[in-house]
């Protein structure tokens, strides 16, 4: 529900009548955009940190670690800095979503 593409998907789904849901963990209202609290509040669902770190998301955020933080990313704190990008709030977005819309930055030319 931040600036930018969380509140863009918000304004989008609303304007072609779909459902969202913007998922927020303890703490993450704070950076709730100031539109996103005034005309998107009722889409705004608490995760609770105890299903965040419960069996489920866990099993979740392990198998994906296995695969996806390899060679020098596999260093003693790569858990707790991935945790910092809300990717088990994030698994929980997408687990019974029928369609995800991903928004990243793209690379300058040659950096990629």
């Amino acid at each position: 529900a931040c600036d930018g593409a969380d509140e863009t998907f918000g304004d989008m789904a609303l304007e072609h009548h779909h459902q969202f849901v913007h998922f927020l963990g303890p703490g993450d209202e704070q950076w709730a955009s100031t539109k996103a609290k005034a005309e998107q509040r009722h889409g705004f669902e608490h995760i609770k940190q105890e299903l965040l770190e419960g069996t489920e998301v866990s099993k979740a955020f392990d198998k994906a670690g296995e695969s996806r933080v390899l060679g020098n990313q596999r260093t003693h704190d790569w858990e707790a800095r991935v945790a910092e990008m809300a990717a088990r709030r994030n698994f929980l977005q997408v687990r019974c979503a029928d369609a995800v819309y991903v928004v990243g930055w793209r690379l300058e030319k040659g950096k990629d």
